[in-house]
């Protein structure tokens, strides 16, 4: 088990939950993880770090929708399972090694649930209203270029999410008892929920 203080970020997509988490960790000058743990999986994983950014979190969701066995082949879907888990079980080690190198924030894949019981967690859910996401992915993100699109990546993305998290942690993803705080960012503002967080954090430090 570390000593150290972590901040876990999970977020509907949208939101802004990872400038919300980079800024905190500026503000507190703490190290900063999401699209590095990807990096740092892929030597891990021997997979490439395309692969996993491609493919993390999304296989075995693919299940819901209708892609399974009998339409691709035990084999094949065999593989995509095999591929998923490793690909989580590269993050999930990740996680814990950077963690135990000091206080940091962590953005996303799970490690609310990795870094359970190993370490002084702050484990955070950012949230906003559907108008707000879809403004956000169409204006800063620029994933999207209408509003039609834009609803549909974010309920999507969020889709993909809450399959993964139920599955790798048998919990619910964005339910409260899953969190010690959750945070309207759409309300609260960047800001202020940086604020919010830094404040936090330091009591829990």
């Amino acid at each position: 088990m570390c000593n150290n203080t972590v901040i876990t970020i999970s977020r509907q997509f949208g939101s802004g939950g990872r400038l919300i988490g980079k800024q905190v960790a500026d503000k507190l000058g703490i190290a900063f993880y999401d699209k590095e743990i990807i990096e740092l999986a892929a030597q891990k994983s021997g997979f490439a770090s395309d692969f996993i950014r491609e493919n993390e979190q999304k296989l075995k969701a693919l299940s819901g929708y209708g892609v399974t066995s009998p339409l691709w082949g035990s084999g094949v879907w065999g593989n995509l399972e095999n591929f998923e888990s490793r690909i989580y079980a590269a993050e999930a080690e990740t996680i814990e090694h950077i963690a135990a190198q000091g206080p940091c924030v962590i953005v996303g894949r799970c490690a609310d649930y990795v870094l359970r019981d190993k370490c002084n967690c702050l484990n955070v859910f950012i949230y906003a209203d559907l108008d707000s996401r879809v403004k956000r992915i169409i204006e800063v993100y620029k994933e999207a270029d209408d509003e039609r699109k834009a609803l549909k990546l974010a309920r999507d993305t969020d889709r993909l999410r809450a399959r993964h998290y139920r599955y790798y942690t048998d919990a619910e993803w964005g339910e409260i008892d899953s969190y010690h705080m959750c945070l309207d960012s759409a309300r609260l503002g960047t800001e202020r929920c940086v604020d919010v967080l830094a404040q936090a954090y330091k009591l829990m430090d």
